[in-house]
């Protein structure tokens, strides 16, 4: 693990001080105007069920429902006040979406054959709510202490909640409690959160609009700001109605998902609102699948009046897989233990901490999600063609934009896996509001949607302040091709493996290559790292060759730990023990050769740097005659190179008799009925970072095998499984037609079958990383590998299911026929053919626990990210859609300002792909940087082996292009002036 080394700003930010009688921080160059220490409560874990009653309203021909009032649509603390005091919004009062009429009070078809919502109560006026905590500890207690109800400026008529008429947006019917249609309203708004400026005025978001309201001190509405367009649409209003402020892109808003955040900087100058979900631009369908959501920045005169909207700009919500894990059933899932639809990720609130530097609330049904965003880096698009209407492909139609950088986005807390205390019950469902209190504790609240549904109005005060509140704004590293060098001998082959691992020596400024064309290690001089030397120079390997006495055949990976670099070197007879060659870095003389398992394809050193670990594959020949076992062989050299004490961890207890069970998911297989033994090929090796175990990819099983350090024996073996490519998320281009579709297949699987691993740690627990490459076993007398079209049943293979859903689809070359596929895997039912349609790789990374659970799965995403921005070199330019997709292969870990960022590389497609993966639930994509179509050099693609260094205080990736037999080192910006 590699550490950025810490450095500090100059100046501070004025930001929202949460500390009990502690004043804000001065702005850089300004003084602190608004400073001013507070006094309260000691907040203390505390859960209230509140419950007031509304109103008892009976429906023609159903039910009569006692409702209670509902708080928790929004909630703020203005920091100008106690931190025991806090403000919440009510929305537009109890409704019912028609088609929950049946559920909800007993009648179906309530509205007819209309879609809207059943209001309740459709003179219900939405309210402000003061609140106040008071005592200490178990006598804690929450009281309102003033009610704020919403009306008009000119007439002081009380609003209502009932829906709006628009020309340029959907619009929703509403009904009455007799079933009968309401009309549409002019005074109707549908709040959905609130800010208090230090002058008594409130901003209030609402849904219908959407809008924003400047409210007085006394409720009335002083003005409504509506996107461009609509003005006059609400010329009903007895209040002033305002389209001068917000693009008319707005006006897109799904029905019932207009603004639901406000947030306000502490010094009162910037107001910032945030969509609830994707825009409907141009169709509902497009809002559904989309992950983009808008965020607007508006700037306030010094009365809090709008001056104008200054910045718009983009977050990418999390995908609904974040917000469950399959594999312990746990978080949100369907009925059936899959995940949600994406459609149910929304935003539900947030607190600005600083200019550009906010908190905000995602939700799925029952967890919550609290991140860390900076908006200072990201893409201002206001004004662009992003906010035209008649933009195609619109922007909500896209993954990831060109030349567009989204805000930057860090977990703080999920209600999933970071527990709250035993005072406080598991969060409810709709969890809309959020007040922070002071640096530790913030109150939330849920809608209990009026206990239509029998929902309690719950507000809990948690410790989470310290996880989502810290002093600096969240930033990111980066990667730029112009802070870069490539390192390339003038003999390289395109395609002959000219790079393919690397290790880095920062203390003697050297880089070590694998490569295969010449069958050599390379030495490269570093000590400039972006300036290439004109020459280099290689490890003997001849002279390891004669120390160990044998005739070496491919030098197939190089590590670097304290003052040596090991190679694992085959035996000329692949078959054959090979060795691992030990050389000092500072001469590289050859200081010892230690004898390993057949075909060693991988080495790492341990975590103290006294061990080498080595993996040892166990390649059968191409005749299958001579099948060797796979192994890992530990080489320990505590007490000296010269004296090891060298251990081989072999699989022979899981073979058939013997005395571990092996988990029926691991894939055994291959000509002459072998031995798990034999059959297990070890790939590439990770030590967890508490040096207790070590985790080892068995490629072509799709497992990976658990090693405990300590005894030198196998915990267990973990069958990866397979992933569903026929759900939303999973999406995959299965043709090499030239032509990019990427979309869902119905019946199709891959198998995981990671190559690169890596280890980190994440709340005291181990996890492992693993790219899913996919690897076909394939030789002269056995091979597994045939079209999807090809599964017919004939020749000895075997033949789809007819009840798969693809079935008809893979007998067509146009559509999935051309997929290359597994026939000894996807026969669930064991009655001969194939079940699920099973191709090769996960076309994706994912992060497990150390019982070997997946926690994450990156999805579609590199699919859709390289396609975005790799252009033709999509898949290898389609030539790999058939087999593999953007093929990852390698992965580097990276530690910077306490979060951890997997670097993989893409062996198809080219380039880095770069990811937060600090929290497993909270992973989120950096960037993606591709070399492969450059007009002033020469492009590169095949990344394969990665590593990181530093040297004179910068730090750099190491990425070893086997395609084009270069290695290209980066330079990595670690975000810090963002």
């Amino acid at each position: 693990m590699t550490f950025f080394e810490p450095q500090t700003s100059t100046c501070s930010i004025k930001m929202l001080s949460l500390a009990i009688g502690i004043a804000t921080l001065a702005a850089c160059g300004g003084s602190n105007n608004n400073s001013s220490g507070f006094s309260g409560t000691e907040p203390n874990s505390r859960q209230f069920t509140i419950t007031e009653s509304l109103a008892a309203v009976s429906f023609t021909g159903g039910s009569t429902l006692d409702l209670t009032e509902n708080f928790g649509s929004g909630a703020f603390r203005p920091i100008s006040e106690s931190n025991n005091v806090f403000y919440t919004i009510s929305d537009r009062g109890p409704t019912i979406d028609c088609a929950d009429s049946q559920t909800a009070i007993g009648v179906s078809n309530f509205c007819g054959a209309n879609s809207g919502s059943i209001f309740a109560i459709p003179t219900y006026t939405p309210k402000i709510v003061k609140w106040q905590l008071s005592g200490v500890g178990t006598e804690l207690k929450l009281e309102q202490t003033e009610v704020i109800t919403l009306k008009g400026d000119s007439s002081g008529q009380a609003l209502n909640g009932l829906p709006n008429t628009f020309s340029n947006s959907s619009n929703e019917k509403a009904f009455g409690p007799d079933g009968a249609e309401l009309a549409a309203s002019a005074n109707g708004i549908d709040p959905e959160a609130l800010v208090k400026l230090d002058n008594g005025k409130y901003w209030i978001a609402e849904e219908n609009g959407p809008s924003l309201l400047l409210v007085d001190e006394d409720g009335r509405v002083l003005q409504r700001q509506v996107p461009a367009g609509e003005a006059n649409d609400l010329g009903g209003a007895n209040y002033v109605v305002s389209d001068s402020i917000l693009p008319g892109i707005f006006s897109r808003r799904k029905t019932g998902r207009g603004i639901e955040a406000l947030a306000v900087t502490p010094d009162n100058v910037y107001l910032y609102f945030i969509m609830q979900s994707p825009l409907a631009n141009p169709d509902n369908a497009s809002a559904d699948s989309s992950r983009i959501v808008r965020i607007g920045k508006i700037e306030l005169n010094s009365d809090g009046t709008p001056s104008a909207m200054v910045g718009e700009y983009l977050y990418r919500l999390d995908p609904a897989s974040n917000f469950g894990i399959k594999s312990t059933n746990t978080g949100d899932l369907d009925g059936n233990g899959d995940f949600l639809d994406q459609n149910v990720v929304t935003i539900n609130e947030a607190v600005a901490l600083a200019e550009d530097y906010l908190v905000v609330v995602e939700q799925a049904k029952t967890i919550s999600k609290y991140f860390r965003i900076n908006l200072a880096n990201a893409t201002n698009i206001l004004g662009t063609n992003f906010d035209l209407v008649d933009t195609v492909p619109s922007l909500e139609q896209q993954e990831s934009p060109a030349d567009i950088k989204f805000a930057t986005k860090q977990l703080g807390f999920d209600s999933l896996t970071m527990p709250l205390p035993s005072t406080i019950d598991p969060l409810a469902e709709n969890i809309e509001a959020m007040a922070l209190l002071d640096t530790n504790f913030a109150v939330l609240l849920n809608d209990n949607q009026y206990g239509i549904y029998g929902d309690a109005s719950i507000a809990a005060v948690v410790p989470i302040g310290a996880f989502v509140v810290q002093a600096a704004p969240p930033v990111a590293p980066s990667l730029d091709y112009v802070d870069s060098a490539s390192y390339a001998r003038d003999d390289a082959i395109s395609g002959a493996n000219a790079a393919t691992s690397v290790a880095t020596d920062s203390i003697n400024g050297q880089m070590f290559v694998v490569n295969n064309q010449a069958n050599v290690v390379d030495v490269w001089d570093i000590s400039t790292p972006l300036t290439p030397p004109t020459s280099l120079s290689q490890l003997n390997l001849t002279v390891a060759a004669n120390d160990a006495g044998i005739s070496i055949g491919t030098p197939k990976w190089v590590a670097v730990g304290n003052n040596y670099v090991a190679v694992a070197i085959d035996n000329a007879n692949p078959q054959a023990n090979g060795i691992v060659a030990l050389y000092a870095l500072e001469d590289l003389s050859l200081v010892s050769t230690y004898d390993v398992g057949a075909t060693p394809k991988m080495l790492v050193f341990g975590l103290l740097s006294n061990r080498i670990l080595v993996a040892n594959e166990g390649v059968p020949s191409d005749d299958y005659s001579v099948d060797p076992v796979g192994s890992v062989t530990v080489i320990d050299i505590s007490d000296g190179v010269d004296v090891p004490t060298i251990t081989t961890i072999g699989f022979e207890d899981f073979n058939v008799g013997g005395s571990e069970a092996l988990d029926a998911g691991v894939r055994i297989f291959g000509a002459n009925d072998p031995s798990v033994a034999q059959d297990l090929e070890p790939e590439h090796i990770a030590v967890s970072l508490d040096n207790r175990k070590l985790f080892v990819t068995l490629q072509e099983n799709n497992a990976v095998a658990v090693i405990d350090l300590a005894s030198l024996s196998i915990d267990r073996i973990v069958a990866l499984g397979s992933k569903n490519f026929g759900v939303a998320g999973n999406e995959l281009d299965v043709n090499d037609n030239g032509n990019i579709d990427i979309r869902t297949w119905d019946g199709v699987y891959g198998l995981y079958q990671p190559d690169g691993i890596s280890a980190y740690r994440f709340g005291n627990k181990n996890y492992f990383v693993t790219a899913n490459e996919g690897k076909v076993r394939a030789n002269t007398a056995f091979t597994e590998a045939v079209q999807a079209q090809e599964l017919d049943g004939v020749g000895g293979k075997p033949s789809i299911d007819t009840a798969n859903p693809s079935f008809l689809a893979a007998q067509d070359s146009d559509q999935l026929g051309r997929l290359i596929v597994s026939t000894k895997s996807g026969d669930t039912d064991n009655d001969g053919d194939i079940d699920q349609i099973s191709a090769f790789g996960g076309r994706s990374f994912s992060i497990w626990n150390e019982d070997g659970e997946l926690m994450y799965d990156s999805g579609s995403d590199l699919a859709k990210v390289t396609q975005a921005i790799a252009a033709s070199g999509f898949n290898d330019g389609d030539q790999g859609s058939d087999e593999s997709g953007a093929k990852p292969k390698g992965l580097a870990l990276l530690s910077s300002l306490s979060r951890i960022y997997a670097f993989v590389s893409l062996e198809r497609t080219g380039g880095i792909a770069v990811y937060d993966i600090t929290s497993p639930l909270g992973v989120q994509f950096v960037q993606y940087v591709n070399k492969r179509e450059e007009v002033a050099d020469v492009g590169e693609y095949g990344a394969d082996g990665i590593t990181a260094f530093f040297l004179d205080g910068s730090a750099y990736l190491a990425v070893a292009n086997a395609k084009t037999g270069n290695v290209r080192v980066i330079q990595i910006d670690p975000g810090l002036t963002q």
